[in-house]
């Protein structure tokens, strides 16, 4: 498969994931009243939380640290720890839900209703990345896709029957998590095997990747958070319907070319000469041209803000001057898209959270700074001055970075049953990355 059909996949894969993530929110919204959409709100994001803090542990390192692994059936072994860790982490996920759904109050007994479809859905989301780290993205959108088909056709079915409950919500959306499973098994993943062996390999690259998700999810909250203390609740809702008209939708193409890009980034090795191959280069220069022009299509919002903002959010009119330093700021963000990737990658798990944590204080002082010059507007112009910033840093960070070698540790555990899917081109390393596994064994240099 060519690498720009890849990309397209990727890209589709990441719409519809994001779309079944919204659609059960936004079904919520209109059919239920406005105390159980409440609750049904709160229960949502702790399952959310659990899901970004197993993805943060087991799959954002699989997608790094596999495609470094030079020995298939090692990658193979590897790829059912993970999932057995998946499933590992549901069973917790799943108590976790449980205790706080009864002993949490009228508020979080709507967790109790989410609890029988927790495992399967952490499994479907490791199995993924399983799929990601081998950029079978065709198979991945399969997944996701069955799984959006079935929570559709679950919330058509109660739609029909008239019973709008959070049960019935949790149940399409659990409905379509087992759809999911079911395609993976199609596709050819691995059976969960023992955990020890991934989560003992994986330990290099977990806590940096799961520091660095968590802060990457706080720092915007804290923006909002400082915003709310200064300005009016009006001010407040003016500033989130800009970023959700500039915001949200570039962000499913950044994330898709995030997770795209590492294992492709992985794949690389350091050259004899200590350097990095032209590929890497390449890559890095295509996914910066696509960010590009993700930005430029970005600040198309700006000289067509008024007629937009009328349209999506005629209450906010009044507020369409924050749309320029928003659009700045994602357009800029979005160029450091690559270099994130690129950090991922090369498995520089450390220097990736010390430049999550510079990233994190740049946003929230350049919003405080411009919130006390000039309110809301400043707020905008100081976050955009911080993601140049950052940018510069990250590109910094790249060009001086080389690859950390995929750490392969003597396996705790044999998984059980661990079968041999299918031999795909997607699931072996490309040429450019065999060649240079020979180049640095000749060289007498170990690679992995």
């Amino acid at each position: 498969m060519s690498n720009s059909r890849r990309a397209v996949l990727g890209v589709a894969d990441q719409a519809v994931s994001s779309a079944t993530n919204y659609l059960t929110a936004f079904v919520a919204s209109l059919v239920l009243v406005p105390e159980a959409f409440g609750a049904f709100v709160v229960a949502y994001a702790v399952v959310t939380v659990l899901a970004a803090a197993t993805r943060a542990v087991l799959s954002e390192p699989l997608i790094a640290h596999l495609p470094g692994v030079a020995s298939a059936d090692r990658r193979r072994l590897l790829a059912s720890s993970a999932l057995g860790a998946a499933t590992v982490f549901g069973l917790g996920g799943t108590v976790v839900v449980v205790v706080l759904g009864l002993l949490g109050g009228p508020l979080l007994s709507s967790l109790l209703v989410f609890a029988p479809w927790i495992v399967g859905a952490f499994v479907v989301d490791a199995g993924r990345y399983v799929l990601l780290s081998r950029l079978r993205t065709g198979a991945t959108l399969a997944v996701d896709g069955a799984w959006a088909l079935a929570q559709g056709v679950g919330l058509g079915v109660v739609a029909v029957t008239g019973v709008w409950t959070t049960g019935s919500l949790a149940a399409a959306w659990g409905v379509g998590a087992l759809a999911g499973l079911v395609v993976l098994v199609v596709v050819g993943v691995e059976r969960p095997g023992r955990p020890g062996a991934w989560l003992h390999e994986g330990r290099y690259l977990s806590g940096w990747f799961t520091v660095v998700s968590i802060l990457g999810q706080v720092q915007m909250y804290a923006v909002l958070l400082l915003a709310g203390a200064i300005v009016s609740t009006t001010d407040m809702a003016g500033l989130r319907a800009v970023q959700l008209f500039v915001l949200q939708p570039p962000t499913t193409f950044m994330a898709a070319v995030l997770v795209l890009a590492t294992p492709m980034f992985a794949r690389f090795a350091v050259t004899p000469d200590g350097g990095l191959p032209a590929g890497f280069h390449a890559l890095r220069h295509r996914a910066t041209i696509a960010m590009a022009l993700l930005g430029l299509l970005i600040l198309t919002a700006i000289p067509l803000r008024d007629v937009l903002m009328g349209l999506l959010f005629p209450r906010y009119v009044d507020y369409t001057p924050l749309v320029a330093p928003t659009a700045l700021m994602v357009a800029v963000l979005g160029l450091s898209v690559p270099s994130a990737a690129a950090l991922r990658g090369m498995r520089r798990g450390r220097l990736l959270c010390g430049i999550q944590v510079f990233t994190s204080v740049a946003i929230v002082v350049g919003a405080l700074a411009g919130l006390l010059v000039d309110g809301v507007l400043g707020l905008s112009w100081g976050m955009a001055a911080a993601a140049v910033l950052v940018t510069v840093v990250q590109y910094a960070a790249v060009a001086r970075a080389r690859p950390h070698p995929a750490e392969e540790v003597p396996a705790l555990a044999t998984p059980l049953d661990v079968p041999a899917p299918t031999a795909s081109p997607e699931d072996e390393p490309s040429e450019v990355a065999a060649s240079e596994v020979a180049a640095s064994e000749v060289a007498g240099r170990p690679v992995r």
